[in-house]
């Protein structure tokens, strides 16, 4: 993206590198780009999207360019689809429909038609937050795109959506967590649910587990246990004064008050920080 607002692409043609098809709409006026795995789109200053790439992922929208013409404030994306968010709180999604399945139905569209404040994603599936704090989700259902079993926990009440890989987790106005999709993955937080009923903060995540940072600065963990999901070996440590979370794609590391750091997760991505305690 250029300071004039025109596009310059190179690459693999089949997958973004070759954007000679709609080079025209790309000379000028471009705001911000988005990507998936093989697509990209391009938001404009008149609030229109231009999509190139691979066309079963996104990089052909001519089924709802009507739709981007203008209007658009932001773009999201998982592995092969788009999700456009637009100024009246509508959501217009295309892309390859393992990724969004169903998101061209007419219950998702219906659903998806007003009232939408934030979009989230994690590989294969969608999560809308709605101005009512209510949550819609779609794409692969044992990826998070199928939120049913909790859907009444999700009806009301949720302030922030967290994703990993195959998994969502929702905190709530009342620092509960409700989570849904890759049960492994942390999809089902029933192990530590009387610990996510109350009290939580903020919500981290790994590629497979998650870490719950409570308002007593303790940590609650769970996904895959290998990989973040156990912290069993620390619990003592994370029991109290933790003060930030962060992560790589399978350990976390907290920040105490106290300036030390606590490592837990697979010891070759920074699971054990033993060499350098």
């Amino acid at each position: 993206l250029k300071e004039d607002g025109s596009v310059i692409t190179w690459g693999n043609q089949s997958f973004g590198g070759d954007s000679s098809a709609v080079s025209s709409k790309l000379s000028s006026g471009v705001s911000q780009i988005f990507s998936n795995r093989r697509a990209f789109a391009a938001l404009k200053n008149d609030g229109s999207v231009i999509t190139w790439g691979g066309t079963l992922y996104g990089g052909n929208s001519s089924a709802v360019s009507s739709e981007l013409t203008s209007g658009v404030s932001q773009i999201f994306s998982n592995l092969n689809a788009f999700a456009a968010l637009k100024d009246d709180g509508s959501v217009v999604t295309w892309g390859v429909g393992g990724s969004g399945l169903d998101s061209d139905s007419s219950y998702v569209r219906s659903t998806l038609s007003s009232g939408v404040s934030r979009i989230f994603s994690n590989r294969h599936a969608f999560a809308a937050l709605k101005d009512d704090g209510s949550v819609f989700t779609w794409g692969l259902g044992h990826n998070g795109g199928d939120s049913s079993a909790v859907s009444s926990e999700l009806s009301s009440g949720v302030s922030q959506i967290f994703s990993n890989r195959h998994a969502f987790a929702a905190l709530k106005d009342n620092g509960s967590v409700v989570t849904w999709g890759g049960r492994s993955d942390g999809g089902d937080s029933s192990s530590v649910s009387s610990e996510l009923s109350s009290g939580v903060s903020q919500i981290f995540s790994a590629v497979e587990a998650f870490a719950a940072l409570k308002d007593d600065g303790s940590v609650i963990t769970w996904g895959n246990q290998s990989f973040g999901g156990n912290s069993s070996s620390v619990s003592r440590e994370l029991s109290s004064g933790v003060s930030q979370i962060f992560s790589t794609d399978y350990a976390f590391a907290a920040l105490k008050d106290d300036g030390s750091v606590i490592t837990w997760g697979n010891r070759y991505y920074g699971g054990n920080s033993s060499s350098v305690s």
